[in-house]
Order: structure tokens, then C-alpha cells, then sequence
């Protein structure tokens, strides 16, 4: 709140019952004429007298003509400096949504980037906060999808802050909804795109219409100890200034601003948990930022040399940093203004780390939540910040047409549920996708999609703004396996080949069923699960499931099963005495089976147990002479080669040593790992001391620099048991912050 006199006149709003809208357009005008042309002049008059026809006649709640509206958030717009085709959208922003104009009216009168932007605004005018603070991290990435173009946003806050100002003449019940929409969205917004004026006006509005009497208590204390601002930043930036460069510093830059009502309130509230505002103190603040960290305590000493501080109020950020990676020296001093001043120092390095992946990260940190920003999404709000700043800043606004256009979304996408919620998906992601995201009930009964009211094949790509509605069938499942190839999303893919397995044992299993069936009516014995059958008492009933199933994989036969249920009946029977009444598809089901495997699965040992059954993969059919490997998992033991690509995405805490029976030893594999750490906070001794550890010795160690603090460590290393590196990739996880594995794999 850097200008508490323009504050002030922004909540006194006043009325322009006889105002002419002209002057508000002459204001525009004379702000525009600094840096546009003439014949840029001349069509932003010519989207006045438009939009003036558009909505002629027609009035807002606050009794005003509606064209004042437009007129007021381009006003609000002009702060940024905008291009024509801002300014002109800006005006025209309501007139496809309110009036009996649409898009082709738009571009045939101004041309098709003018009317893009009118679409988008309403496009973007759908996103709505319903009251819950969860989800609104799409809430927000969906509101910047929708618009595609910087300037649809710029507009839509400038818009929403003439809302705001104007609340008190709507109903309670809508105020309040759009207040607090404003904060949760909006004011978020400008905050990510440094569009600080914007954050102030958008929260601050929000926080008087929701909390009116905090407010007004707050105003009031600013006003009382603080009502001359400027010239306590201006004369304390002064001050700092002097001490430092008397006590022989050079090369630093000094900020100062004052708290806005709505982030004393906020510190009151999460931080100090008061109603007392007296209690903050930090309400006038100054920043110092330099070089070095030397300078950083050499600044604090001066300070502390010139000003008595409060000792309890000293906070190092430098030696223990936050959890956010957050770094600052913070200090409050006595003896500056007759109260307290809160100072914090800190390397250009750490300011832009603050600003970038602290204060304006991608990811807010709701309600306290702790939650850090990726290197990715720092570099998107500094991009994005930095093309606002320049656009804001420079006069030949040609330049910034293409940097405008929104592609940092470009690998997510918004889609909406009939009722209005929002379903954040990967680009390229299909109507099947879209169900998966639902619900399993919704996927597994797919019938037809509409899309935006259209019934779309499953084909259909979904692109952001698609509204889609899933019909089901009620009474039965269609989901089957040829689905996958309209699948995008590896998590509906995974849940589909989950489903379509359990499908297909289900079929396997009835086929099993029907050959033992055939063989017990054979034998004149009990049918499966039939009143007086002993078969199933062999076991619960998945173990003597999973025992029938083997039969199908020549890993047992239905005559031991039955001998073992009735040892007295059958002692003298042999399974050739029915094979003949096994059905023909059954027989036909087992010949394709047993061609399927390249050698029998006695052959092989599997972590030193001669007795395992083993599945081979049909993917990679591993054959005599091939290095193999065991996997476990809840279908069983499959072995595989070093080379299959079921292997690329497997936890290696499933894997098992496998070797045939005719090779002499058991096999062992080699680990290929590449670690990248800084020079300066691991050593070689502790790498090699990790592998010793776990007991795998390494047989080539190359190290190279990365840059002038990182080192990459190339290592082979031999391990007997496969398994093992679970715990060793686990433990560098856990316990190794500063070892980063780049790549691992195993042959």
C-alpha cells in the first residue's frame, strides 16, 4: 500500500449519474495518446460508440448508464500501460456475453484478435470458486488456460477490480461470493503475474466487503501512526542509505513499502493470532539487498551500530532457511521513526529466489501448507512476470504479440463436468480419459460421451472448455481391452489392463473349471463346488483357484488336484484315463499355451529354489543361451531377458536372480547408475562408503564436472541379488539429499 491517498480515493466511490461517460473516455484518451498513433486513437473511439450502442439503455444495480462499467475497467487498465487491442477489447469485453451481438459481429467491425480476446473473457468468466478451497490450484491454472492470451487476464482483472469497487450496491448473498472468489482466484492472479497494484486493489476490496469492521479498525491504525507513507519510505530509504555508505558500502539497493490492510489482517490472524493490530510491528518495512553474504551480516552490524534492536525479533534465515528454500536476514530496529521498522537484508540471489520460488510460486501455499516450487514452475512465473513487466514498461507494444500467447499450460487442460467442476487433464487426453477421472463406475460403464452438447467418438481429443457429459449403461460393463488405444493417461491405462486382467482370469478360470468338471464327471466324482465336493476344502478359495489355473500353464494337472482331494476314490487312477472327455477347446487352449513357452519352467531356479512355478513372458520369450531375470508379483513368478520392456518401469524390490538348471552358477547382474552431487557436500570416500554398505562392489568409477559446484559420478557396480537395490535407491532417497541419481539400470 504504497500510495494511501490513491487507496482511499479507490474505496470512495462515487456515483456518475452526471458524469458523462465522454470524460471518462477523454481521460482514456489522454493516457493513450502518450504512446499510441493516431489511427490507434481513432479505433479505440470507434469501440466506445460500438459498445455505447451495444448496451444503450440498459442500467447496473447501481443505477448507472451500463457503458460506465467498460469505461471504469479501462481506466484501471490504463495502469499497465496496455496496447490498442487491449483497450479496445476492454470496452467491448461485455458485448458478445450481454448483448445481442456475438464473435463474427465482433471480428467483422474490429478484426479477428480483438474478437479472440472478447471470446476468451468469456470463456474465462465460467471458472468459479464454489466455496472450497479444494481444487483451487486448478481453479486458478484453468483460469490462465481458458484465456490463451495475457491480455484476456489483464482485462478480466481490470474488470473485476471496478466489480469490486462497486459491491455495495449487489444483494449480500452475491457480494460475499464474489468477494471471496476475488480472493481465493483473482487476487492470486495478479500476485503471479506482478501485477502488484492489481493484488492490492483485488484483496483489499475482498478483505472490506468480507470482514467491514477489521477493516475499517486497520484503515483507521494506518491512518493514525502511518497517514504520511511516501515520505516515511522516501526518508527512511534516506537514512539506510547514508549509514551504509559512511560505513564504507557500495553496490546495494534499498526498498521500503507499507503493509496493506488486508496483509496486516492476515499476519494478525495465521502469525500472531491477535485482534489487536497494535501487535504488529513490521508495518513500515525496508530491504536491503546486495552482493554477498559477508555483506549481508556486515549490513546487519551497521544497522545494529546506528539502531537498538529487538534482540527477540532477530531472525537468521541465512544459517537455517526455511523450508521453502526461503533465505533473508530479518531484524527489527528501534530509534528510526517513533516506532519500529522491520528490516530485511539479503544477496540479489535470495531476493530472486523470495520473489520467484517463495512469494509468487506456482503453487500457493494454502492454509499453511508446506509446499515447495519446482525449478519448472519458478521459471514459469518469471517468464510470465517478465513479459508483463516489459509489456507494462515499453511503448511499442508490437513486440510482445507473440510472447502474450499463454503456452506454459500447453501440456495440461481444463474440461468441465456437467455441473460445473473442473477436471484437469494432459493434453492429448480422450473422452475415455476424461470418465477414468470420474469415477471407476462411470469407465467401466461407458456407453457415448457428449461433448459441448455433441455426441463425439472416443477418438475425440478434449481441448480446455470442453464440457462433457458420460453416458453409462446401466446394467452392464463395456469396458475391453482394445479401449487402451484410445486411452492418453498412464493412470486409466493402468487401471484399464488391471480390469481387463482380472477379466481375462475370470474367463481362464471358468475354462479351467469346465476341464476339471470334465474330468470329475469322468471319474463319477463331485462337481466342483458342488454339495458333497472336497476339492474346495483344499484350501481357501483363491489358493484353490490359483491351483486349477496352473493346470492351464502345464504347472499341474487335474488329476493330481483330484487324487489330492480324494486320495482313497482315485490311488489307482491315471490322468490319461480322461484326458479323451477334456473338451477340444480346452485342448486347444492348453497346445497354444504350451507353445507360448519357450522351454518348460522346471528348467529354470529362481533365487536358489529348484521348486518355484515360473511363467515365461510372451513379450520377450526368453530362449536357451539368454541372461534371465525373475519378477514377482500377484500373478506369480515371470522370468524375463536383461532386455525386456517390461522391465524399463519395474520396482526393483520385485526382482529375482533366475538361471536354467544346465548353467553351472547363478546369475549375477551389473548396475550402471549415474549420481550427480555437489563437490563441496559429498566426497567420493562417502559414495564408495553407500555401495560398501549394502555389499556391492564397484568395478568402474568415472567422475566429470558438471559446473563449477556439481561433479557426475559414472558407476558399475555387481549385485547377486537384484532385489537389493531397492534399499539402496531408497536409502539415497531418504537419507542423501545432496545425491541426485540421474539415470539407473541394470544388464
Amino acid at each position: 500500500m504504497e500510495d494511501l491517498k490513491a487507496f482511499e480515493k479507490f474505496f470512495a466511490y462515487e456515483l456518475t449519474f452526471e458524469e458523462d461517460p465522454v470524460d471518462i473516455l477523454n481521460d482514456i484518451l489522454l493516457k493513450a495518446k502518450k504512446y499510441l498513433a493516431s489511427e490507434e486513437i481513432e479505433a479505440i473511439v470507434q469501440a466506445y460508440e460500438f459498445t455505447k450502442e451495444a448496451h444503450k439503455g440498459v442500467l447496473r444495480k447501481s443505477w448507472e448508464p451500463y457503458i460506465v462499467h467498460p469505461l471504469k475497467a479501462t481506466q484501471f487498465l490504463m495502469e499497465i500501460n496496455p496496447d490498442a487491442i487491449s483497450i479496445q477489447a476492454c470496452i467491448l469485453h461485455d458485448v458478445i456475453e450481454d448483448t445481442q451481438y456475438t464473435y463474427a459481429d465482433i471480428e467483422q467491425r474490429f478484426g479477428k484478435e480483438i474478437a479472440d480476446i472478447c471470446e476468451g473473457l468469456v470463456k474465462v468468466s465460467k471458472v468459479r470458486y464454489k466455496g472450497e478451497d479444494r481444487g483451487l490450484e486448478t481453479i486458478k491454472k484453468t483460469f490462465l488456460a481458458m484465456a490463451q492470451d495475457l491480455r484476456v487476464i489483464f482485462i478480466k482483472l481490470a474488470d473485476r477490480i471496478h466489480n469490486i469497487q462497486t459491491l455495495q450496491y449487489l444483494p449480500e448473498e452475491k457480494k460475499t461470493k464474489i468477494a471471496q472468489e476475488t480472493l481465493k482466484v483473482y487476487a492470486p492472479v495478479a500476485k503471479r503475474l506482478g501485477l502488484y497494484a492489481y493484488q492490492l486493489y483485488l484483496e483489499n476490496g475482498s478483505f472490506r466487503i468480507l470482514y467491514p469492521e477489521r477493516f475499517e479498525e486497520i484503515m483507521e491504525h494506518i491512518r493514525k501512526y502511518f497517514g504520511g507513507g511516501e515520505k516515511f519510505i522516501d526518508k527512511g530509504i534516506k537514512m539506510l542509505t547514508s549509514i551504509l555508505k559512511k560505513e564504507g558500502l557500495s553496490g546495494f539497493t534499498i526498498q521500503g513499502r507499507i503493509k496493506s490492510p488486508f496483509r496486516i489482517f492476515e499476519k494478525m490472524e495465521k502469525k500472531y493470532h491477535t485482534d489487536d493490530v497494535a501487535m504488529i510491528m513490521d508495518l513500515l518495512a525496508f530491504r536491503v539487498i546486495t552482493d554477498s553474504v559477508s555483506d549481508c551480516y556486515m549490513i546487519l552490524g551497521i544497522i545494529h551500530k546506528y539502531y537498538t534492536p529487538l534482540i527477540k525479533k532477530i531472525k537468521d534465515y541465512i544459517a537455517l532457511p526455511k523450508f521453502n528454500g526461503y533465505k533473508s536476514i530479518h531484524t527489527t530496529i528501534l530509534g528510526m521513526f517513533r516506532f519500529p521498522i522491520e528490516i530485511q537484508i539479503r544477496t540479489r540471489a535470495m531476493d530472486n529466489i523470495a520473489e520467484y520460488g517463495v512469494a509468487a510460486h506456482y503453487a500457493y501455499a494454502e492454509h499453511n501448507a508446506s509446499v515447495k516450487a519446482s525449478s519448472t514452475q519458478n521459471d514459469w512465473i518469471k517468464r510470465l512476470q517478465s513479459i508483463v513487466a516489459e509489456y507494462t514498461e515499453s511503448s511499442n507494444k508490437e513486440n510482445f504479440k507473440d510472447s502474450l500467447n499463454i503456452e506454459i499450460l500447453d501440456k495440461a487442460i481444463f474440461v468441465y463436468t456437467p455441473k460445473g467442476d473442473i477436471k484437469e487433464l494432459p493434453q492429448g487426453s480422450s473422452i475415455l480419459d476424461f470418465a477414468f477421472s470420474i469415477h471407476s463406475e462411470i469407465w467401466l460403464r461407458f456407453k457415448n460421451a457428449l461433448v459441448n452438447g455433441q455426441i463425439k467418438p472416443l477418438s475425440y481429443i478434449l481441448k480446455t472448455g470442453d464440457i462433457v457429459n458420460i453416458n453409462t449403461f446401466k446394467n452392464r460393463y463395456s469396458a475391453v481391452k482394445h479401449r487402451l488405444d484410445y486411452l492418453h493417461t498412464p493412470s486409466a491405462k493402468g487401471q484399464l489392463v488391471k480390469y481387463v486382467r482380472i477379466q481375462e482370469r475370470e474367463a481362464r478360470l471358468d475354462e479351467a473349471i469346465e476341464g476339471l468338471n470334465a474330468y470329475l464327471k469322468a471319474l463319477g466324482l463331485p462337481q466342483f463346488r458342488g454339495e458333497k465336493d472336497q476339492i474346495q476344502k483344499l484350501g481357501d478359495a483363491l489358493e484353490v483357484e490359483k491351483r486349477i489355473l496352473l493346470v492351464l500353464d502345464k504347472q499341474e494337472t487335474y488329476g493330481n488336484i483330484v487324487r489330492t482331494a480324494y486320495p482313497e476314490l482315485t490311488k489307482n487312477l491315471q490322468d490319461k484315463t480322461v484326458v479323451s472327455d477334456i473338451s477340444t477347446q480346452q485342448k486347444e487352449l492348453q497346445k497354444s499355451i504350451q507353445t507360448s513357452l519357450s522351454v518348460p519352467w522346471e528348467e529354470v531356479i529362481v533365487d536358489n529354489d529348484k521348486s518355484l512355478h515360473c511363467i515365461f513372458c510372451p513379450e520377450c520369450t526368453p530362449h536357451v543361451g539368454e541372461k534371465i531375470i525373475a519378477k514377482s508379483s500377484k500373478e506369480g513368478i515371470k522370468i524375463h531377458t536383461m532386455f525386456c520392456k517390461a522391465l524399463k518401469t519395474i520396482s526393483y524390490s520385485s526382482l529375482l536372480e533366475a538361471h536354467r538348471k544346465s548353467e553351472p552358477q547363478s546369475n549375477t547382474y551389473t548396475l550402471h547408475i549415474q549420481l550427480q552431487f555437489f563437490k563441496n557436500k559429498i566426497t567420493i570416500v562417502d559414495i564408495i562408503a553407500l555401495f560398501s554398505t549394502f555389499s556391492i562392489p564397484i568395478f568402474k568409477f568415472e567422475l566429470n564436472n558438471v559446473d563449477e559446484e556439481k561433479m557426475l559420478a559414472t558407476i558399475e557396480g555387481e549385485v547377486s541379488n537384484p532385489a537389493k537395490l531397492a534399499f539402496l535407491f531408497a536409502d539415497l532417497h531418504k537419507n542423501h539429499a545432496f545425491l541426485e541419481v540421474i539415470s539407473k539400470s541394470i544388464t
